[in-house]
């Protein structure tokens, strides 16, 4: 059974949707920045100046990784949303131990108490693979 109380799940709730609502801006911030004028500019100059296009290319692909990471929290949120409700939730998928409500409330999507969460991260070289 889980230790998380209706009130619990609505604090969680709320801060999910909050950090969700601020990556949605935030990807909507990067979105207007790589379709503007920023890379096009450098790339459509007459003089075709080589370490330019190199300079627009590199923009442009920092801007498609910060998008690409911010896509891959937003779907870790909304699959914690979905999650929320599931008795097994607030639970760790290592242990099965209760993860604090500080911690979920900090980190909606985590699915790891801290001392397993860090164990992944020195065991897998501090790639998380969506278990935040």
């Amino acid at each position: 059974m889980s230790h998380l109380t209706q009130q619990d799940r609505a604090e969680i709730r709320a801060a999910l949707e909050a950090q969700r609502n601020n990556l949605i801006k935030a990807m909507r911030a990067a979105l207007d920045e790589s379709g503007q004028t920023q890379f096009a500019e450098v790339l459509g100059r007459a003089s075709g100046d080589s370490a330019d296009e190199a300079l627009a290319v590199t923009l442009g692909n920092l801007s498609a990784a910060r998008l690409d990471h911010e896509v891959r929290a937003l779907q870790t949120l909304d699959n914690a949303r979905q999650r929320l409700n599931d008795k097994e939730f607030g639970l760790c998928e290592d242990c099965g131990e209760k993860i604090p409500l500080a911690r979920l409330t900090a980190n909606p999507a985590a699915t790891r108490c801290v001392a397993c969460q860090s164990h992944f991260e020195h065991t897998h070289g501090g790639h998380q693979h969506g278990s935040m």
